[in-house]
């Protein structure tokens, strides 16, 4: 039987779920630290894949790592799949045995203790064979990452992409976690890097994905624009939303932040400033219905 670490051992002869702060981490077992937390949403796991299993479920991809531990990586078609030297997404079945993988799974969703260990990745990157690096990281303002391992030098030939493929700007990487591509570092404390290419990732809560099924399951196409119920997904979210009925409206609002929509009116109030949607919210069903384009609204506050 291959190696396990001893708390996750113990945990396992007892039975039970385990939260963000105990998980089958790379080497061992351990306690995330705060510090820790806060540089990266992921955990993550390296290792070699020893069998790859085709279901209706998904790629059921099993990894054994330098010091024996196993995990069995579940990779559906939600994964970002990245290949390290050429920087490009990749398929499923591009995963095969023998091939060395990283994978990156969210620490903050509670996890089953089995052995061996079963986990959804939202990011997975085939190693290649040559020197091409992927750093995944949450990085400040001056784009040196927050765990204080690699610094970002952006350059005119830097490729910056969202996690659809689209290019963006600089400043669009933002308060976002970053996928880093790059081959070299110089020797300085901390190394630094001129990336050949940015990827801004979206990170999925637990609460954007209930959202995100909300929508599925409630929502129309008008003029070409998706259409979705306003209070259930803003709710969903942590929101507030409280009726207006003297101007067919409702004020949406969380912490410091104020929204106030109208329906018939493509204008929105945003705090002290003015937004403009592409369609007015309406009254359907008797609810009230505004474009999809709302929730990235939402979502960025």
């Amino acid at each position: 039987m291959k190696r396990i670490g001893a708390i996750a051992l113990a945990a396992l002869l007892t039975g039970g779920v385990v939260g963000s702060t105990m998980t089958f981490a790379e080497e061992s077992t351990t306690v995330i630290s705060e510090e820790a937390k806060d540089t990266t949403n992921y955990m993550k796991f390296s290792g070699i894949i020893q069998e790859v299993e085709t279901s209706d479920k998904g790629n059921m991809v099993t990894v054994v790592n330098d010091t024996d531990i196993i995990m069995v990586l579940r990779i559906t078609d939600d994964a970002l799949l990245l290949n390290s030297d050429t920087t490009e997404q990749m398929k499923k079945d591009e995963l095969k045995k023998g091939a060395t993988v990283e994978a990156y799974y969210d620490k903050n969703k509670p996890m089953l203790l089995i052995y061996p260990a079963q986990v959804t990745p939202e990011i997975v990157v085939l190693k290649g064979e040559v020197t091409g690096e992927v750093k995944i990281s949450k990085f400040d303002d001056e784009f040196l990452s927050l765990d204080n391992e690699l610094k970002l030098n952006i350059s005119e030939d830097t490729i910056l992409l969202n996690q659809k493929g689209e290019k963006i700007e600089e400043a669009d990487l933002h308060n976002k976690e970053l996928a880093v591509f790059y081959t070299w570092t110089t020797f300085s404390i901390p190394p630094q890097t001129s990336p050949s290419k940015i990827i801004a990732l979206d990170y999925v809560t637990e609460e954007m994905a209930l959202a995100q099924e909300i929508i599925e399951a409630d929502h129309y196409v008008k003029n070409g624009v998706k259409m979705i119920p306003l209070r259930k997904v803003a709710e969903q979210l942590g929101y507030h939303v409280e009726a207006q009925a003297k101007v067919s409206g409702a004020l949406i609002t969380k912490e410091n932040l104020s929204l106030m929509i109208n329906r018939g009116k493509v204008v929105y109030g945003f705090n002290k400033s003015i937004g403009k949607f592409e369609i007015a919210p309406e009254l359907k069903d008797k609810k009230t219905y505004v474009p999809i384009a709302f929730l990235d609204l939402l979502l960025d506050n």
